[in-house]
């Protein structure tokens, strides 16, 4: 299966939606069941419309080209439930997975590697040295990123960087507000855990086990602007 089956089902799932009655009591349902997966108040409440969902259900890697669970527990509510289960069905039936990706990518450093392009690895091009090269503007940037949007993570974060239980601890008493704690947990790392060569690598990776995917993919995003 194509990218572009993947969007036509997504968009067979919403165009049904749009097609039921009552749709803010339907949407308030499907919110409710991806609660937890969505794992933040404001994205909740956000979310206007089942193509919002699904876009925020993506983001948190609930949902994607490769998995459409979700999508079976979202067309149970919906209209023609069956037709739609049935597309879901054939779908993973057909479905080649894609390649593993190396989340730590270049964008813009694209290679040919047989008929397929893949994104060349941050980890492979001056691994030695992009630490130091990052700007300050950049780095802070993507520091802030991360403050804001970490959330309930922010202690996984900070056991995954290293830092002490203790020091979390303190850090959760002594602040309020999720972002306070989670900025002292960067100022932490960056201060007395950061190799000035790695920190960004480190860094990536104690995101993507804190089951923060989507946020690795955004300061990767940032470490590709020329800032």
């Amino acid at each position: 299966m194509t990218l572009s089956e993947y969007t036509q089902l997504k968009q067979s799932i919403v165009y049904a939606a749009g097609q039921a009655e009552r749709h803010s009591e339907l949407l308030s349902s499907l919110k409710e069941i991806f609660r937890d997966g969505i794992n933040s108040v404001r994205r909740f409440e956000q979310i206007n419309s089942v193509g919002q969902l699904l876009q925020v259900l993506e983001i948190r890697d609930i949902l994607s080209e490769d998995n459409v669970e979700c999508l079976k527990n979202i067309a149970l509510k919906l209209p023609n439930s069956k037709q739609l289960l049935k597309k879901i069905t054939d779908y993973e039936d057909c479905h080649v997975p894609r390649e593993c990706v190396n989340y730590y990518v270049s964008v813009g450093n694209k290679v040919s590697k047989g008929s397929a392009e893949q994104e060349e690895s941050f980890i492979t091009v001056n691994s030695n040295s992009v630490g130091r090269n990052i700007s300050e503007r950049k780095k802070q940037r993507i520091f802030k990123t991360i403050i804001e949007e970490i959330g309930s993570f922010w202690r996984d974060l900070g056991r995954n960087l290293r830092i002490r239980e203790c020091d979390i601890d303190d850090i959760d008493l002594q602040n309020k507000t999720v972002a306070e704690k989670a900025s002292k947990i960067m100022k932490a790392y960056e201060y007395h855990k950061a190799d000035p060569d790695k920190w960004f690598f480190v860094l990536c990776d104690a995101l993507e086990k804190a089951r923060r995917k989507d946020l690795v993919r955004s300061i990767q995003d940032i470490m590709a602007m020329n800032i």
